[in-house]
């Protein structure tokens, strides 16, 4: 299961995946 987050802040738009162990992308 992958979880997506989005975090808008300061103009910019983040996107950070979190994979299934544990690794988070952004």
């Amino acid at each position: 299961m992958i979880s997506v987050g989005i975090d808008v802040s300061k103009g910019k738009s983040t996107v950070c995946i979190l994979k299934p162990y544990g690794e988070i992308v952004c």
